[in-house]
């Protein structure tokens, strides 16, 4: 809403829930607001008519992030009857005064949920709290809200190590890093799943904003010819990596799930070998069948794990129109409109250049506002083609023309069936992932990063965050030669011995920290 630019229905990183026993402000006991463990033990918290009116309050803030016609009438609080009509015929039963706090106290509302993100409500002015308590729903669906942001966020940062593959588990640590580094906020936000299987080679949809600018669909993997090899696959993850971790998976990467006639049936089977669902995003909502299959096998649990991509204002209401709100409760509508508020990220079919923090002058790295979201890619490890069978070693790095669609792609490989596939991933963490620096590691500083000399030593600048290496004399004279270009790791510390005549254990420390911080180019192949 134009005059309220908070995001109701988000489920980002910021709401805090405060771990005490809470009472509301209308004096009602409460339970306490602890974090539940799962999204099943969320919604037992509310009874069967409290989630049919939290269903349908989503489906009210999703019209008015979808509709700018419908926000704007909600900003004043004048619906015309049309609209009025049309709340009831998609089944919103409760009249819409009921959330007239919105409009009428959008300041209030700003500040209450500014409070519930930093865990401080019970700081507010009392005139705050009451009002809050003379709107139920709204208190109602602040407090579903509250709960299902501490806990996705909890999820989200659970980064699960992988101690049976050590090689894998200190790069993609190092990944971690570097993703911090470079795309800052974002990067904490995500917890690295370690494979990604494409099931089609190119998609149907052509979204305009396609941030890895896919090709036309051009081949599926058909389920009942792939079977056997897609499960024999599925295992092999589990033995290389570990059950849980395996888990930490998608099924689809820049291609469209719905694509694959044979899709669910492939997340059912993963599900069974792996013991977890892997998350699901779709533009496809024509296909109530479909959809509805699908929207059921997630309902089961044990989390919300379904999305799906609105591209059009027309589209959003269609999908009001053929589903119900407690269809859709445990459903993301994500708004991908040309013209919604939310802006895309600068990559693929719509990439722009952007430099962040790398263009600010030292000491004004807080100019300049919000540094962009640089990608969307949130997976560190092994993305795999299951219909030409090739793989890639890719993490999320800030979008560039060198890399248009926001990852780095470290090595690369193709494998045979799947017999071929476990020795083809051991390959790749063979080839490019060693625990150390390889001796003839080419020494450059990550391709990001602005390097900036000082007389004390040196700062490194991504889009996102100056790290600083000051001193120390080493600091320049390792800098400076990194930023050279031109030696290996065992050149670079015979130049520091016996040119410069630095310690060798310090030298090497440096580089090390350099190279676990993830600050160091690893594309390269030795």
């Amino acid at each position: 809403m134009k005059s309220m630019p908070i995001d109701l229905t988000s489920t980002g990183e910021s709401i805090v829930v405060q771990q005490s026993h809470m009472h509301s402000h209308s004096g009602r006991p409460q339970e306490t607001l602890e974090i539940p463990q799962t999204y099943a033990e969320l919604l037992r918290r509310f009874s069967d008519q409290e989630l049919q009116e939290i269903a349908q309050i989503k489906r009210v803030f999703e019209w008015v992030q979808g509709d700018p016609a419908f926000c704007q009438a909600v900003d004043t609080g004048q619906l015309p009857p049309a609209m009025r009509e049309r709340l009831e015929r998609i089944g919103i039963a409760f009249d819409l005064e009921h959330l007239a706090i919105l409009w009428k106290s959008p300041e209030r509302v700003r500040q209450y949920v500014e409070a519930c993100r930093t865990g401080s409500v019970e700081e507010l002015p009392q005139a705050i709290l009451d009002e809050v308590a003379s709107y139920p729903l709204f208190e109602h669906w602040m407090r579903f809200i509250s709960l299902k942001q501490a806990y996705e966020k909890r999820v989200r940062r659970q980064i699960l190590p992988v101690p049976q593959h050590p090689q894998f588990d200190a790069w993609r640590s190092r990944r971690i890093a570097s993703v911090r580094s470079e795309l800052g906020f974002y990067g904490y936000t995500i917890n690295h799943p370690i494979l990604s299987f494409e099931l089609s080679d190119g998609c149907s949809v052509g979204c305009w904003f396609c941030a890895f600018a896919t090709r036309k669909l051009t081949q599926n993997l058909e389920y009942a010819d792939a079977k056997d090899f897609f499960q024999r696959v599925a295992q092999s993850c589990v033995s290389l990596f570990g059950k849980a971790q395996a888990a930490q998976a998608m099924l689809y990467c820049g291609t469209e799930p719905h694509d694959n006639p044979g899709y669910l049936q492939f997340v059912k089977d993963y599900t069974a070998i792996t013991g977890s669902p892997p998350f699901t995003s779709t533009a496809v909502a024509h296909d109530p069948p479909w959809l509805r299959e699908v929207i059921a096998f997630y309902r089961q649990g044990p989390y919300a794990a379904l999305r799906i991509s609105v591209l059009s204002k027309a589209m959003l209401l269609k999908i009001h129109d053929l589903y119900s709100s407690d269809e859709l409760r445990d459903v993301e509508l994500l708004m991908q409109m040309k013209d919604h508020v939310r802006p895309k990220v600068a990559s693929g079919r719509i990439l722009k250049e952007e430099e962040g923090l790398r263009a600010r002058q030292d000491g004004h790295y807080l100019d300049g506002g919000a540094v962009p979201q640089g990608s969307i890619e949130c997976m560190s490890g092994f993305l795999i083609n299951m219909v030409n069978r090739t793989m890639q070693v890719i993490s999320p790095c800030y979008s560039s023309a060198k890399w248009p669609y926001g990852y780095r792609i470290f090595d690369e490989t193709s494998f045979h069936d799947a017999d071929d596939f476990p020795q083809a991933i051991d390959r790749l963490i063979t080839r490019s992932m060693p625990e150390n620096p390889n001796a003839d590691m080419p020494m450059r500083f990550r391709d990001d990063l602005v390097y900036r000399p000082h007389a004390d030593g040196f700062d490194l600048l991504s889009p996102n965050q100056v790290h600083h290496f000051r001193g120390k004399a080493l600091y320049g004279h390792v800098g400076d030669c990194i930023a050279g270009n031109t030696l290996t790791y065992t050149e670079l510390c015979d130049h520091m011995l016996e040119t410069a005549h630095f310690n060798l254990v310090t030298v090497i420390a440096l580089i090390k920290k350099l190279f676990d911080s993830g600050l160091l180019d690893e594309v390269y192949r030795p």
